[in-house]
């Protein structure tokens, strides 16, 4: 293999490194956005059991001063208590549905990185490929090794242009 293939196997090396290093950093950051929707929706869940158990204490107070002032639970009453749960647990499921909704947001945010960081390896590749071909046909031209090309620029013949006059 000679040197030309060499260096393009670097430039290609490089490409390809490059874009393993993106597509890592992506999926770093979606097992971040999976890990924060988990732990947003776990604290939704934990905050819905306390709103539901805030809720069944206040009508079991509501329960105990109706009994203490003699009212028999019945009529009214039951229905009082009765919306007092169904606020409860309207409030508790509007909390565990927030929470389901920002983990689905979040697994889709992570769903999407992962996809930016394919795209950002395969385009490593490509541009390892594109700088592969490129340092080849520099290196092949003689670009550096004082091969020289008619007409091109070159600081060490005597008019810079690779003519000796």
């Amino acid at each position: 293999m000679g040197a030309e293939a060499l260096v393009g196997l670097i430039g290609l090396g490089a490409g390809i490194w490059q874009g393993y290093q993106q597509k890592r950093a992506y999926n770093e950051q979606a097992n971040q956005f999976d890990a924060d929707g988990m732990l947003l929706e776990d604290e939704a869940f934990r905050e819905a059991n306390l709103i539901e158990d805030e809720g069944r204490r206040f009508a079991d107070s509501q329960k105990m001063a109706y009994l203490g002032s003699g009212v028999q639970i019945g009529g009214s009453a039951v229905v009082t208590l009765a919306q007092t749960d169904k606020w409860a647990k309207t409030k508790a499921d509007a909390v565990r549905s927030r929470g389901r909704a920002l983990r689905a947001y979040n697994e889709r945010s992570g769903v999407l990185a992962r996809r930016q960081g394919t795209a950002s390896f395969i385009g490593g590749i490509a541009k390892g490929v594109t700088s592969a071909v490129g340092l080849y046909g520099t290196a092949k031209a003689g670009f550096g090794s004082g091969k020289g090309l008619k007409g091109t620029y070159d600081p060490r013949s005597p008019d810079n242009w690779g003519h000796n006059p």
